[in-house]
């Protein structure tokens, strides 16, 4: 029997389960958007009781993985740079680089995801030399793992299903996968799976305004690049 996690999208085996530090992740996820809120609307938006949002909260505080702005809102603390720091180590100055590589070029915005939840996560994102204009693309940005392109490309990492996206199929066999406006109007997204190791699985993207860049060659930049960090010597292999 499985279950899905609330809010999450994401099927969970039953086991044993600490119940705190459930709930504790659950405040984290709201505040991952960058949004400060009061502690009333993390409550709402987690599901939970305000008075055991609030415990969670003065904990996180003393961490310093969550913190109060003037205004007397939660915003996520400093101490999670310490945390994202050991997790990434010398991975994020690499993919820095095979990034800064692709973005080049195509001459637009490149950027490495991962799967959190029901939801794509674009951990390093690295624009092109500046003397090219470029679309502007934010670490921490969240989509849906159903649409875009990153989604579907770590969709594809895994085995095929009935009701999968025709995209996910096609993704599986030329290594790439294309889509329109599905995240944010107007904008391409050209995005390629990344398998890592544990059977894990990634996406690299680059993202542009249509007429901008050669798609085919964008396309195939992707790809290769996918491939390379693909590769136990890429130095991201064991993310």
């Amino acid at each position: 029997m499985t279950w899905a996690t609330k809010g999450s999208g994401v099927e969970t085996k039953p086991g044993v389960r600490a119940q705190t530090l459930d709930r504790a992740l659950d405040v984290l996820d709201v505040l991952a958007d960058g949004q400060p809120r009061t502690s009333h609307q993390i409550a709402d938006a987690a599901g939970l009781h305000r008075s055991i949002v609030y415990r969670i909260l003065r904990t996180l505080e003393d961490r310093q993985l969550a913190r109060r702005t003037a205004e007397g809102r939660y915003t996520l603390g400093l101490g999670l740079l310490v945390l994202s720091r050991t997790v990434l180590g010398d991975a994020q100055a690499r993919l820095h680089e095979v990034l800064g590589e692709l973005a080049d070029t195509v001459g637009a915005t490149a950027f490495f995801a991962v799967p959190r939840g029901g939801q794509v996560v674009a951990v390093v994102t690295v624009e092109p030399d500046r003397r090219r204009a470029a679309v502007a693309y934010q670490p921490w940005t969240r989509a849906p793992l159903d649409r875009g392109a990153c989604g579907l490309a770590i969709q594809s990492t895994g085995p095929a299903h009935p009701d999968e996206r025709p995209e996910v199929g096609w993704a599986r066999q030329t290594g790439y996968v294309r889509t329109v406006g599905e995240i944010h109007a107007g904008l391409t997204e050209i995005a390629a799976p990344v398998r890592l190791a544990h059977g894990a699985g990634g996406s690299v993207a680059v993202v542009f305004v249509p007429g901008d860049v050669d798609e085919d060659r964008a396309a195939e930049a992707v790809r290769r690049t996918a491939i390379r960090l693909g590769q136990p010597e890429s130095g991201v292999w064991e993310l």
